[in-house]
């Protein structure tokens, strides 16, 4: 009698599982038949770009709608918008791919220290230059009235809203004095002390007519309204400008023939009549 052969299935226990997944895996040579095919690609792109791509974009942008036809100046309220342009020095007619923008930033911020500036290009043709003015915050009383803004910077333009809303600063005699530490030292100190004083009595700092920035200790101010000066120092800021407040309140209330006043010592206030 014959025997009968069992065939295993996959749920009898001779079942080998390793053996009927088995998938064939590639050899080496058919992986470098794959990076082969991956470098072959990245080939042919950079052919395609260095010959195709490039040239077509290098023609596109030498065309002649390209070419700057004008440079325009933005926001520029006291600074001489023609001086700007002249400054830079684009030419008209010139591909606009090849302007340096940081090389026009450069020189502006080297020519106007009155201002900050932002360049770009408005394609297709345009250069457009953003003026950024300082604001003067003070006058310096010399051949003629000099801005300064916060930060002590000169500033070349005086409009009349300036001269008639802002305090003059006294004891600096020229320009050139300003190359001295100590004098920009003081310089900085008086528009330091505008800046508290507005911040913390703003109806004084409407009244102030002068700074006197001639030295460290004896920096103070003189009222607009009275010709009143007051003495006020280089420290203790905090301290000395509610006794401010109230001596020029109280000076204008009794209306007394007095020169000056020092309160360099805080509540010990010294009457100059």
């Amino acid at each position: 009698m014959a025997g009968r052969i069992n065939k295993k299935t996959k749920n009898s226990p001779g079942w080998n599982r390793n053996r009927a997944s088995y998938k064939r895996r590639p050899g080496k040579a058919g992986r470098y038949v794959g990076l082969g095919r991956y470098f072959i690609g990245c080939i042919a792109i950079v052919v395609f770009y260095q010959f195709v791509v490039e040239p077509a974009l290098r023609y596109i942008m030498s065309h002649q709608i390209f070419d700057v036809r004008q440079v325009v100046v933005d926001n520029a309220q006291y600074i001489d918008s023609e001086k700007i342009i002249n400054t830079v020095g684009i030419e008209i007619g010139k591909n606009i791919f090849e302007i340096d923008i940081r090389k026009v930033s450069e020189i502006l911020e080297s020519e106007f220290t009155a201002g900050d500036f932002a360049v770009y290009k408005s394609l297709p043709n345009s250069i457009i230059i953003r003026v950024y003015e300082k604001i003067p915050v003070a006058l310096m009383n010399m051949k003629e009235l000099i801005g300064v803004d916060k930060n002590g910077v000169p500033l070349p333009y005086i409009g009349a809203e300036f001269v008639e809303n802002l305090p003059i600063l006294t004891g600096i005699d020229n320009i050139s004095a300003l190359n001295d530490s100590t004098v920009r030292a003081r310089l900085q100190a008086g528009l330091n002390l505008l800046e508290r004083i507005k911040d913390k009595a703003p109806s004084t700092y409407k009244r102030i007519s002068e700074v006197n920035v001639s030295s460290m200790n004896t920096l103070g101010i003189s009222l607009i309204d009275n010709g009143l000066e007051v003495i006020i120092g280089e420290k203790d800021w905090v301290r000395k400008i509610p006794v401010l407040d109230r001596v020029i309140n109280e000076v204008a209330i009794g209306r007394k023939a007095i020169k000056a006043v020092d309160i360099r010592f805080g509540e010990k206030v010294i009457v100059v009549k």
